[in-house]
């Protein structure tokens, strides 16, 4: 699904109160009714027991909650309306409004000027058949909220108990990156939604993981607007959908055999450390590989042999100063022999970096592995923190100066959460800033780049971006990470392009996790669960 920027939510509304034809004031009603309808069927019996306060801003979006007043104004307990009067202008859909909520007579309609009035109103802290309704400011928000209507964010905010609905957006929080010097984001002055009901699209600022406590769980209404300009209007953010997802996934063929689905490569594991190399191969194999090689050190063989005997084990036991096997136990991996380095070309693709640590035999490894492919492979953990000591831009950087993340192939997948981004490409200074530091780097490198989080950001080298809001908070726990890299290492060995790969690889991980949050809760599930987890995921494509 295409996230639209406020200026082509405005556009989209032109467009469909023009072609459809509807007016604005219509269109107003159409979309507000969603939002009825919604509160509706969450409330259902206990609607008739609710209060509800109202927040009204004096532009479009205090219009659409003055409608949401007056359709709740025949089921509920009590509704109290407030406008909050932070200008002399109002648009001429709240003034239309404005006067047929006026005729309601079970509706206590006040106006909000002064901080006196605040203080004023019944709102209590603590009753749970209280609930507030946002509808101060919507995505049009182009500067920090001050005056009344901010002290009226901060009064909310005090007194909301956590039952508040944020109508479009929460009011205080911007839909786009905001770059100017007024659009500076204030935590104080935005309203902590508990839902935020938005208008057939989602805001980008939903998937930022600092803005997430501010949205709350969020649901997009589809109100209609112009299918067709929606369709041809250009977008580089997108919100991930199962609808997409299944248009990716290929059914398997009867006639199929494991060289159909492809052999990859792990290189994985360390002393201390075969656990991520165990959950990296497990979750390798239950995404539907055909055949699946480990190079490990001689250390995690047994373990690896024992727990996982679909996969072919090749032991990192190689001395590369006398050129000969070693007969004690080895910790760490190093660098291949020559016969082994020419056997990466029967590889479709490599998942290195889970547990391997960052050793400099390991490092000499993980270059030579780079230089020596032309196949996209995906690139994690330690691996990525090996490439981030081999910047040209660190003091640690060796091989003549030379940057190793330009010897990565080109379409690789690289999967860093946060601090591993920071380290890789520099710190920056807010999320937006972030995030259009991820966008450049995917298309200079010509690299996918997940950028893990609560809010997965899914960066192309044809600068799209998609957004996944799939997984469960049980999922931040180490080894989750070395799961996704099994499941991207199995899915580009079967054949998937890396956009393809990426895609459907952070779909199965995240529905993985809620499907092992519901089983286990968020609090006792493991990575490895995921990992049983995958089979009833790969059912929803039957």
């Amino acid at each position: 699904m295409k996230i639209l920027s406020a200026n082509q939510m405005r556009q989209a509304d032109q467009e469909t109160i023009k072609n459809e034809p509807i007016s604005s004031l219509d269109l107003m009603e159409r979309a507000s009714k969603k939002a009825f309808y919604w509160i509706q069927n969450y409330f259902g019996q206990q609607l008739i027991n609710t209060e509800f306060h109202i927040f009204s801003g004096i532009g479009n979006n205090g219009g659409d909650g003055l409608v949401i007043a007056r359709l709740l104004s025949n089921f509920a307990f009590q509704i109290n309306v407030y406008v909050v009067v932070f200008s002399d202008k109002r648009s001429d859909d709240f003034k239309a409004n404005f006067e047929r909520i006026k005729e309601i007579s079970n509706v206590q309609l006040v106006e909000i000027k002064t901080e006196e009035d605040l203080k004023k109103l019944p709102i209590s802290k603590n009753n749970q058949n209280e609930w507030i309704i946002d509808a101060i400011f919507g995505y049009g928000l182009n500067r920090t909220p001050e005056g009344i209507a901010g002290k009226t964010i901060e009064f909310i905010n005090e007194h909301s108990n956590k039952n508040v609905i944020s109508i479009d957006i929460p009011s205080g929080l911007f839909a786009d990156q905001n770059q100017s010097k007024e659009q500076h984001f204030d935590k104080n002055l935005t309203i902590k939604a508990t839902h935020t009901l938005t208008f057939q699209s989602p805001k980008l600022s939903f998937f930022f993981d600092e803005y997430s406590e501010f949205v709350g769980n969020f649901e997009v209404l589809d109100i209609g607007l112009n299918k067709n300009f929606i369709e041809k209007v250009n977008s580089q953010n997108y919100w991930l959908t199962t609808q997409k997802i299944k248009q990716i996934y290929k059914p398997r063929t009867r006639t199929g055999h494991k060289g159909t689905f492809g052999h990859a490569l792990l290189i994985v594991g360390s002393y201390g450390k075969t656990g991520a190399a165990q959950l990296s191969a497990k979750a390798a194999l239950r995404s539907g590989i055909g055949l699946l090689s480990i190079r490990t050190p001689k250390c995690g063989v047994d373990i690896l042999q024992t727990a996982i005997p679909e996969a072919m084990i090749l032991v990192d036991d190689f001395d590369q100063k006398n050129k000969k096997s070693k007969k004690e136990n080895k910790t760490f991996l190093s660098t291949f022999s020559d016969e082994l380095v020419e056997k990466l070309k029967d590889y479709k693709t490599i998942g290195i970096g889970c547990g391997i640590g960052t050793g400099n035999e390991t490092q000499k490894l993980v270059l030579q592995i780079l230089k020596n492919i032309n196949y996209p492979i995906v690139i994690d953990a330690d691996a990525l923190n090996i490439l981030s000591k081999n910047r040209t831009h660190s003091n640690n950087t060796k091989n003549d100066n030379k940057d190793w993340l330009d010897f990565v192939p080109k379409n690789s997948i690289l999967t860093p959460h946060p601090k591993e981004f920071e380290r890789l490409f520099g710190k920056t200074f807010s999320v937006e800033q972030r995030h259009r530091l991820l966008r450049n780097l995917a298309k200079e490198y010509q690299l996918y780049i997940l950028l893990k989080g609560s809010f997965s950001a899914l960066a192309f080298p044809n600068g799209a971006i998609y957004h996944s809001s799939f997984g469960d908070i049980g999922m931040a726990t180490g080894g989750s990470g070395d799961v996704l890299t099994g499941i991207l290492t199995s899915l580009l060995a079967q054949g998937y392009s890396s956009e393809e790969s990426l895609l459907l690889g952070v779909f199965l991980h995240g529905k993985a996790g809620e499907l092992a949050a519901k089983n286990k809760s968020s609090e006792a599930m493991l990575p490895s669960d995921l990992i049983e987890e995958l089979g009833n995921v790969f059912k929803i494509f039957l």
